[in-house]
């Protein structure tokens, strides 16, 4: 039988102001898979845990608004000019000026749902299951205690450094997560 893979190591947190200092100095000290669960918003929190900056997304939406035209004029082109052409008074059967305002709309949604997609992909959402959610007193990470959740993938990751430096910073309970 299987046994249990360690997923990481949790400590809670009775003040919001020791689990930032505890996710700066992980940070600081170059991890780079941890997280935080609090009851509400701390903003000082969220700097300390989000990763690097990627161009990813940017990159992501990008590329959607651009096959969102492409697929806009093809559309309407192949609509007037192709599958249906009419020839009313001499006009070009490829009229680009109107095929410009749904052009543009359609380039705009398909910029919108590249970046919606793009982005539930890079939080990892919807996430139905998490490991942390084991912990017995994980249910008070919504009413008001606070979770550091350092990750075992993390490269840096020893658990005894990681054990002290939750305990430096006033951890209540540190505790181990399987996978």
């Amino acid at each position: 039988m299987n046994e249990p893979e360690l997923y990481g190591i949790v400590g809670e947190f009775a003040a919001p102001e020791h689990a930032v200092a505890a996710a700066r100095q992980f940070r600081d000290t170059g991890f780079s898979r941890l997280d935080a669960y609090s009851p509400y918003p701390v903003e000082a929190l969220a700097e300390a845990v989000q990763p690097r900056r990627s161009l990813l997304i940017p990159a992501i939406v990008f590329l959607g608004a651009v096959a969102g035209a492409a697929l806009g004029y093809f559309i309407q082109y192949y609509a007037a000019a192709v599958s249906y052409p009419l020839n009313i008074g001499g006009r070009p059967l490829d009229s680009w000026p109107a095929f410009m305002v749904s052009g543009f709309e359609i380039t705009v949604l398909c910029a919108l749902a590249a970046g919606f997609v793009a982005f539930l992909a890079a939080s990892r959402l919807p996430a139905l299951y998490h490991p942390v959610f084991a912990l017995d007193s994980f249910g008070r990470a919504s009413q008001d205690r606070f979770f550091l959740c350092i990750e075992a993938r993390d490269q840096r990751f020893h658990n005894e450094r990681v054990r002290n430096i939750l305990a430096r910073h006033g951890a209540t309970h540190i505790a181990e997560v399987v996978a």
